[in-house]
């Protein structure tokens, strides 16, 4: 009786219901590169496959809010790419920091996908890439709040409510996001959050 190769013999077990969600896995993982790109895989990675719910561990809040509205456009390509059935990804920086990770590299602008360049409200210097993860969750917050004040503070302002925002909202709209979105006039103040 010959031996059959270890991939044969897993693809095997691959095909019996109970192990059929962790080939449909491990095929995501050989392909979420090739699908996401290499900028966005080195701050997103599948952790795992639930019920037709894929989880991806991302860097931090700005890459999931980020990712999560690019999951329908994610999803289809995952689901024509590997023929699977996916119902849908949650991003998640929670789980970036259970993995184990090595230091990598941050993302050049030209090595990320161009949706994400392209979109109006990008900053590339808005996602730093953090290697130590916070002890509390003071630490955390304090984290983000400097980030974000780093941030404003190298933004120009809103013409109308004279907030930070993103250049390319005001190459775009000549205004921030939140203005255009209410289709505001003339000048209102500062949003309230």
């Amino acid at each position: 009786m010959p031996l059959d190769s270890i991939r044969n013999v897993i693809h095997q077990f691959e095909q019996q219901p109970r192990w059929r969600s962790r080939g449909d896995y491990r095929r995501v993982l050989n392909s979420w590169a090739a699908v996401v790109g290499d900028g966005v895989a080195r701050q997103a990675a599948p952790v795992r496959l639930d019920q037709d719910v894929l989880h991806v561990a991302v860097v931090n809040p700005m890459w999931a809010q980020t990712l999560t509205l690019e999951r329908v456009r994610i999803l289809a390509k995952l689901n024509d790419r590997l023929h699977l059935n996916l119902r849908d990804i949650r991003f998640s920086s929670g789980d970036w920091y259970r993995q184990n990770r090595s230091a990598q590299p941050a993302a050049s602008a030209s090595e990320l996908p161009e949706w994400l360049r392209l979109h109006p409200s990008f900053e590339p210097r808005a996602i730093p890439i953090v290697n130590q993860r916070p002890q509390t969750a003071a630490e955390s917050f304090e984290r983000w709040a400097t980030m974000t004040q780093n941030l404003a503070a190298q933004q120009p302002l809103c013409p109308q409510c004279h907030c930070p925002c993103p250049t390319g909202e005001l190459k775009r709209w000549g205004r921030c996001s939140i203005c255009a979105g209410q289709g505001l006039k003339g000048p209102v103040g500062r949003h309230s959050v």
